[in-house]
Order: structure tokens, then C-alpha cells, then sequence
């Protein structure tokens, strides 16, 4: 009986790689459609990711090379409410587009970044004031031994120079 227990292990167990690998066997398969999945959508994203790109420099460069022209090709004595509504304008056209690059995907990684970034600086335990106080204080005092330090080698170099020189 012993030995039909044994065997009925050693089945199980040879069982279970078999089980393994026909696992391994389907799971580049799941990988591949996945893989073709996010291929058909990168490649659809990577057409909208170029309009977004073309939008947002042709508003940038619109802004900037309109503001330029008007500036400079166009006679009008701008009355200081005029001028305000242009430059309004410029910086909200240049902010648009500065928006709309925030769709695009390094735009969304960005946007991603900062998050992490803020949460990241959540983490920080910052120090108290009187911490920041001596901090500073001992710093202070750092810069003032090396100045002097520095002062003091320069006049010894110019005393050293000199005496080689005259």
C-alpha cells in the first residue's frame, strides 16, 4: 500500500510540470494577443500622438510668430488696455498649447511624474525651524573659514608672484 501512494506521488508530481509547461506553452500566446492588441493601439495612438504634436506646435509657433508680426509689421499705437489684450492672448494661445501636448504620451508620462514626484514629497520629514536654524548657522560659519582660507592663500600667491616676478 506504501508503494501505491508513493507512485500515486510521484504521478502527482510529474503531473505538475506537465501542467507547467502546457501553461508556459499558452502564455506567450495570451502575451502575443496582448502584444498585437497594444500594437493596433499604439499604432492608432501614434497617429493621434502626431496630430497632437503638430497642433500644439502649430499653436506655439502661431502665437509666437503672430505676436512677432504684429509687433513689428503692424502700425498701431497700442493704448496700454490693446496691449494687454494681446499679450492676454499670446500667453493663453501658448498655454493651449502647452495643454494640449499633455494628451499626447510623454505628456501623460509627465503628468505621471508628478504624481509620483508629490507623493514622493509627501514622504519627507522635514526638519523643524530650530533644525534649520543651526543648519544654516553651521554653514554659515563653513563659508566663512573657506573664504578666509581662499583670502588668505591669495595674498600669499600674490606675495609668491611678486617676489618671483620683480
Amino acid at each position: 500500500m506504501s508503494e501505491n501512494k508513493t507512485a500515486n506521488n510521484k504521478s502527482a508530481v510529474k503531473s505538475k510540470p506537465v501542467k507547467a509547461a502546457a501553461a508556459a506553452k499558452s502564455a506567450p500566446a495570451v502575451k502575443s494577443a496582448k502584444g498585437a492588441k497594444a500594437a493596433e493601439n499604439s499604432s492608432g495612438s501614434s497617429v493621434l500622438n502626431a496630430l497632437l504634436w503638430l497642433a500644439a506646435i502649430v499653436l506655439v509657433g502661431g502665437a509666437v510668430v503672430g505676436n512677432w508680426y504684429y509687433t513689428s509689421r503692424v502700425v498701431i499705437d497700442e493704448s496700454s488696455f490693446d496691449r494687454f489684450i494681446r499679450v492676454a492672448i499670446v500667453i493663453a494661445v501658448i498655454a493651449v498649447g502647452l495643454g494640449v501636448t499633455l494628451f499626447t504620451t510623454k505628456g501623460r508620462a509627465l503628468l505621471n511624474f508628478g504624481r509620483e514626484a508629490y507623493v514622493e514629497l509627501r514622504k519627507v520629514v522635514w526638519p523643524t525651524r530650530q533644525e534649520a536654524l543651526q543648519t544654516t548657522f553651521v554653514v554659515f560659519i563653513a563659508v566663512c573659514v573657506v573664504s578666509l582660507f581662499l583670502y588668505l592663500c591669495d595674498i600669499v600667491f600674490l606675495q609668491l608672484v611678486r617676489y618671483i616676478t620683480i
